[in-house]
């Protein structure tokens, strides 16, 4: 059984998961300070980590085939915390804040990445899906402490909204003495005649759901960006409150969020390999709901619903990348599905606006007919059926009956 402190050392490194959003509550004062600079440049700050983090899954995962993970999460640990503490000296220009930025994203793609691949090695079955939701809890908790810690910090200068990231320093030390140091997996099968794979090769061998299941991450972070990035407007289009409406219903999410991660394991039971197509219809009833009703309370369940349709979903996800490959194809797997994750969600406003769909309404519209297609299709389809019955361990015993079944035959 691995210890509770294994669990610890990967777990806390889902606090930092959203740092690049921790800046934007002082946006305000920034844009005060900065009277010559456009205001889309200064909310790059917010958006630059998300580049970094897609730039890093470009190579995590070869280094993760070559270097122990724990010492690629300290390394992103590390760049986290030199791009959130440099702003304290260096803010002067937004120019520096926007390479600090692009530091701290490289970090989180160093973290979202080696995260899931962690809880592959050393978990497994219900246990590896369970923790993976609490990480996802562990996460909107981080934002919580980091936004709410950073804002009060951040109250009389803005700069200092950025000492919230002496908090990765506890982090880095947890991680450094709670984490054993992982072996990295031999890169070669039986099929190659033992030979070493090069990353083609590795990539070429994969088993198809790796593929599908990623563009299907890809598809979430596309859909799921539309929530955030247009509540505001539709929050104040329907006159029912401004920013601290929509900040009260973006919390009450990440509550639910919280709570739906904390309990994922009783919400697997439940639901069992129907959970993505349910979790998409659940993201589809946010969007409906909010466009629809006037209401807070309706605003504040949608918000809910937006919440535990993210535990599910994006739990689940990297869940079902490391049952269907095998040990050593695991870092590649995992950096495929989260430089699709990244992508989507870099691409979705510029997409809507090449498609003509207009913010706020138009867009929640299009995302909940778009939710609810997906979870149709993926119910439909019986998706988590398909994949744990393409599940490396269900290969491995069909490949063992076979080898007896052949072996009976011979004598």
């Amino acid at each position: 059984m691995v210890s509770n402190k294994v669990k610890i050392g990967i777990l806390c490194m889902s606090i930092l998961s959203m740092s690049g959003l921790v800046i934007t509550s002082a946006f305000s004062a920034i844009i005060a300070a900065f009277p010559g600079e456009p205001i889309s440049k200064i909310q790059m700050i917010a958006t630059i980590p998300s580049l970094g983090a897609l730039i890093t899954t470009l190579f995590i995962g070869v280094l993760a085939t070559k270097i122990p993970k724990k010492i690629l999460a300290l390394l992103g640990i590390f760049a986290v915390g030199l791009g959130g503490l440099l702003p304290i000296v260096f803010h002067e220009s937004i120019n520096a804040l926007l390479v600090c930025s692009l530091i701290m994203g490289i970090g989180l793609g160093f973290i979202a990445t080696i995260n899931p691949m962690l809880l592959s090695i050393y978990f497994e079955g219900e246990e590896r899906a369970s923790l993976m939701g609490k990480g996802t809890a562990v996460t909107s908790l981080g934002a919580i402490i980091l936004m709410m810690g950073g804002g009060f910090l951040g109250s009389q200068n803005w700069s200092n909204t950025y000492y919230i990231f002496l908090i990765t320093i506890l982090i880095f030390f947890l991680v450094m003495l709670f984490l054993p140091l992982d072996k990295i997996e031999k890169d070669f099968t039986a099929e190659h005649g033992g030979k070493k794979m090069n990353l083609m090769q590795t990539m070429g061998n994969l088993n198809k759901y790796v593929f599908l299941i990623s563009i299907l991450a890809f598809v979430m972070s596309f859909i799921y960006t539309v929530y955030p990035t247009n509540l505001s407007i539709v929050v104040s289009g329907k006159g029912i409150g401004g920013t601290s409406m929509t900040g009260i219903i973006n919390a009450v999410g990440t509550v639910g969020g919280f709570l739906a991660g904390m309990n994922l394991k009783y919400i697997n039971r439940a639901v069992k390999d129907k959970i993505l197509g349910i979790g998409f219809l659940f993201l589809a009833s946010t969007f409906i709901l909010v466009l629809l009703f006037d209401s807070v309370f309706i605003m504040l369940l949608g918000a809910i619903l937006s919440g535990l349709a993210m535990v599910m979903i994006m739990s689940t996800i990297p869940y079902y990348v490391s049952v269907v490959v095998r040990p050593f194809e695991l870092a590649i797997a995992m950096s495929i599905f989260t430089f699709m994750n990244s992508l989507g969600g870099i691409i979705s406003p510029m997409v809507l606006s090449w498609l003509g769909i207009s913010f706020g309404n138009q867009a929640f519209l299009f995302a909940g007919i778009a939710s609810a297609v997906i979870g149709v299709v993926c119910l439909a389809a019986q998706l988590g059926k398909r994949v744990f019955a393409n599940s490396y361990q269900a290969n491995q015993t069909n490949e063992a009956v076979l080898t007896k079944t052949e072996a009976d035959n011979f004598a």
